[in-house]
């Protein structure tokens, strides 16, 4: 599925054309980070101001009202609805990019990027952090209006594997209510998150084309959040989001053995991992759950948490 994250194993993009050797080929390198954010940013803001949702069904719901946005140009019968730009709910974050996020191995760029967020309504359930699984509605869409992917009906996530714009961006919401069964057998969540999520290709898919998805496109993700569950994929007793070591919210590049898994061909990030400083003691048996809380210990007082440093078992 397109929402997937894109892992850059190659360092530059190549790109084949026929030529008179058939062996000829052109290398084309990824754009630097400082041009895309230009391009991008100006058509985010052009879509912004020049579009609106429908939120006056939201405002005064009608009975048979289906609760999903739809967004439309400023225009026509529509040239006195309020843009985005200015609507309630609307907002950004900032998140950092690398060079080396994007794959681009020959610079060493690291430049804030804008990452907004259309809430439409929060949610009244949990929070959600970018590490936690998620049960999600989705629609992809390019600032167009062309649709690259979508889930008529809600599937679980978890976050960590999608592009970092949708794992940063849902932060914003909170999931549904308690859930009740229906006589058929479903299960209904009621005030649940509703909202969307833009982002520069920086935070999607960049210089890697998807299907329907040309490379360096901003994208549009419309969401409908009904459940969120703290995640803690390796089931050491850490929540995946506190193994985000250096802070940065994304946690595949947190990896505290990585120097020893390296000799035997592997790469485990510490949320997947049950020994996080491969000192062959479960990273369970060094930290403490009191009060249902994690603490970190410290048995040597180095500043490094015993989970994270092999001298200590």
């Amino acid at each position: 599925m397109n929402i997937k994250s894109i892992f850059y194993f190659l360092a530059i993009t190549l790109v084949f054309i026929s030529c008179k050797k058939d062996d000829d080929v052109v290398i084309v390198p990824p754009t630097d980070l400082s041009e895309t954010i230009v391009d991008d940013e100006s058509a985010l803001q052009a879509y912004f101001s020049t579009h609106f949702y429908n939120y006056e069904d939201f405002e005064n719901p009608a009975e048979d009202f289906d609760y999903q946005i739809v967004f439309d140009t400023i225009s026509g019968v529509n040239s006195d609805k309020i843009s985005l730009l200015n609507s309630e709910g609307f907002g950004f974050k900032t998140v950092k990019v690398t060079s080396e996020n994007v794959g681009i191995t020959d610079s060493d760029e690291e430049i804030d990027h804008k990452l907004y967020y259309l809430v439409a309504r929060e949610g009244i359930g949990a929070a959600t952090t970018f590490a936690d699984s998620t049960f999600v509605r989705y629609q992809g869409e390019l600032l167009d209006g062309t649709i690259f992917d979508s889930s008529a009906a809600p599937i679980w996530f978890s976050l960590p594997s999608l592009v970092t714009g949708f794992a940063q961006g849902i932060t914003q919401f909170k999931g549904g209510g308690p859930g009740s069964v229906n006589e058929d057998g479903t299960v209904k969540i009621e005030d649940y998150g509703i909202g969307a999520i833009f982002m520069p290709s920086a935070l999607g898919y960049y210089a890697a084309s998807q299907t329907n998805i040309p490379a360096y496109s901003p994208i549009v993700f419309k969401i409908d959040l009904f459940t969120v569950n703290q995640a803690d994929h390796d089931n050491d007793g850490i929540p995946s989001y506190l193994e985000d070591v250096d802070g940065n919210g994304r946690l595949n590049n947190d990896n505290t053995d990585e120097e020893d898994e390296a000799k035997v061909f592997t790469f485990v990030p510490n949320y997947l991992d049950a020994d996080d400083d491969g000192d062959n003691t479960p990273t369970s048996e060094e930290i403490d759950i009191v009060n249902g809380e994690v603490v970190f210990r410290d048995t040597d007082n180095d500043g490094i948490p015993d989970h994270l440093d092999p001298d200590t078992k």
